[in-house]
Formats: C-alpha cells, structure tokens, sequence
C-alpha cells in the first residue's frame, strides 16, 4: 500500500515510519530533513504549487502534493505541537496546512485520511469531569464526544476533525479517522495526569498501523492512550473499529 506521512521527522512520525516501512511503500514529507531516509522538504501551509523536493526521483522541485499521487492512505502528522501556542502560530500550520493536505488528498483520490488530532481537541469536556474521569471507574470522555477546545491549539485540531467529517460527507474522502492522542513522549513524565492519558512508543505505532490498514469506512474518532486505568478517556469504539489493544501502561513507564 501507497502511504504519504506528513510530519514525517517528527516524534511520533519516526515512530510510524518505522512501524510501517517494512510493509509499505511510503512518501514523506516534512519541513526539515529526514535522517536516512528520501522525503520531500515543504511547508504545508502553502499552496501545493512548486517548492518541494523530491529527493527519490533526483534533484527535481515540484509540488508537494504530486506525493498524494497513486496513494491510498495519508497520514497527517504535521503540526505545530504548541499547545498553548496563539492563534497566529496554529493558523498557518494547523488550519491551513491541514486543509492543504486534506484537499490535496481528495483532489488525488486518495481514499483515506488519519489525522493526529489530540485531547485538546475535548479539553473543556475533561476538566469539566475532572477528577472523576481519572478515577478507573469514574465517567469516561468517549468517541462520540463532540469537540469542546479551550485553546487555539485545540481549535485547530477540532477544525481538522470537522473538516474530515465534511469531506467524508461530501464524498470527497472515503474514510477519515481522528486519532485524539493523549500524550506521548520518548520520556516518562513525573506529572501523574500526563501519565494517566500517555500513550507508549509500541502502542502509538500498532495504533496507527490499524488505522492504515483496518477495514473501514467513514468518519470515525479514535483515542491515542495506553492501558492505565486512570485515562480519562473511553476505548471501547477505538478497540471495537479496529480490533486494537493497548499492550503498555504509561503509569509504568
């Protein structure tokens, strides 16, 4: 299967790479360089015109889109990973970008979209139900939560939800999947909320590997956290739409 990963050098997107490279053929893009591995060089933020680079068919500038070409799946990762950033940060990268690449996708046929959309996108939701969300048998925040953002970082990832249901509901994408990815990080956190929602380098990448190849259609959304009981959020339609366990526990970590 052909698969385009934006944010491809990023934290998570090295992770995916990885998880899917030996079984796939990908195209990456990103807006520095990527270690050891051909990509195309380009800011999302911009019209897919000229300004690329596309290292695996030689020294050649062209749209960063034409990457979309002959795909079946995109996975968009790139974003400013600010979550406190101002709206003149989010706006380029996170609104604009991410419409790019979503309008891109659907110009080029392809049919899948998963978009790393994160907890902010419900953060309103979670405090509002803090501290019982925490508690392993408190109310959990499940998938059919609308978005409830509290700051622009949010917003923007609650835009590239709706924008996915719209798209899919236009017909214009055959699936999109949100993935609301509590927290990663290469390092265990010492703050217990950020453990409580973690997600584990093993987790995120069969996570996302589900995503690209599960049998699906539609607009669907997803949580990103691994198996401690004190996640605030509900997994049973992230375990039932892509028969996906969580196998770590951040609490652990």
């Amino acid at each position: 299967m052909r698969v385009v990963i934006t944010g491809a050098a990023g934290r998570i997107g090295t992770q995916i790479v990885q998880e899917l490279a030996p079984s796939h053929e990908l195209r990456l893009i990103d807006r520095r360089p990527m270690e050891h591995r051909d990509g195309i060089i380009a800011d999302l933020s911009r019209a897919p015109l000229r300004g690329g680079w596309r290292r695996w068919f030689g020294s050649k500038s062209l749209s960063w889109s034409e990457a979309f070409e002959g795909a079946q799946v995109v996975v968009h990762l790139s974003a400013n990973p600010d979550q406190l950033a101002g709206w003149e940060k989010v706006l380029p990268d996170n609104i604009q970008g991410t419409w790019n690449v979503i309008a891109a996708a659907a110009q080029h046929g392809v049919s899948r979209v998963i978009f790393a959309s994160s907890n902010w996108a419900v953060k309103a939701l979670e405090r509002a139900s803090a501290p019982d969300c925490y508690q392993p048998n408190g109310p959990k925040i499940g998938s059919d939560a609308p978005p409830q953002p509290i700051t622009a970082y949010g917003l923007s990832k609650a835009f590239g939800e709706q924008a996915g249901r719209m798209f899919v509901d236009e017909g214009k994408l055959e699936t999109f999947v949100a993935v609301r990815i509590g927290h990663y990080a290469p390092q265990p956190s010492k703050d217990e909320i950020l453990r409580g929602r973690g997600i584990g380098a093993e987790d995120i990448r069969s996570l996302f590997r589900r995503c690209v190849e599960a049998d699906l259609k539609g607009f669907h959304v997803v949580y990103g956290v691994s198996a401690q009981p004190t996640a605030p959020y509900d997994l049973s339609h992230t375990h039932k739409l892509l028969a996906w366990e969580p196998r770590q526990n951040a609490m652990d970590r």
